[in-house]
């Protein structure tokens, strides 16, 4: 974020307009059951997300109004500037993986096998399929 408050992204305008648009998916439909189709649909498009996001609302049973107030106010400026503050300020590329609030020593290239190594209690059951293979060992309690 400059010293004026606007907020930069890594890839461009383009990129800032589109996480604004996630961002406020994320804002109004705050359970992930509910934006997480959104999102995918969005980045799934890629560098023509915004030409799809009525599509991706309409796929993720969003209503676009209220996406679109959100997006055309002073609110997803106010999403933006607070992604950007939670943005580690080493922050280098994407992704930018965090496995317990550490950087991902693979970068998210191994993210299952790290997720479940560091998983204390009863692992997720993606998990499972690392354990038959014995490829990870859990954390002991």
């Amino acid at each position: 974020m400059s010293s004026g408050g606007k907020v930069s992204c890594q890839h461009g305008e383009e990129e800032c307009e589109g996480n604004r648009w996630e961002q406020c998916a994320i804002a109004h439909y705050p359970d992930a059951s509910e934006y997480f189709p959104f999102y995918y649909c969005m980045e799934s498009e890629g560098d023509n997300m915004l030409s799809h996001v009525k599509d991706c609302a309409a796929k993720a049973n969003m209503d676009y109004d209220t996406l679109s107030t959100c997006y055309n106010s002073e609110e997803s400026d106010d999403l933006q500037k607070k992604a950007a503050e939670m943005t580690p300020s080493d922050h280098q590329y994407v992704p930018w993986v965090l496995v317990n609030g550490e950087k991902s020593p693979s970068d998210g290239d191994q993210i299952l096998e790290e997720v479940c190594n560091a998983y204390k209690g009863t692992p997720p059951k993606a998990c499972s399929s690392l354990e038959k293979s014995k490829k990870w060992k859990r954390c002991s309690l």
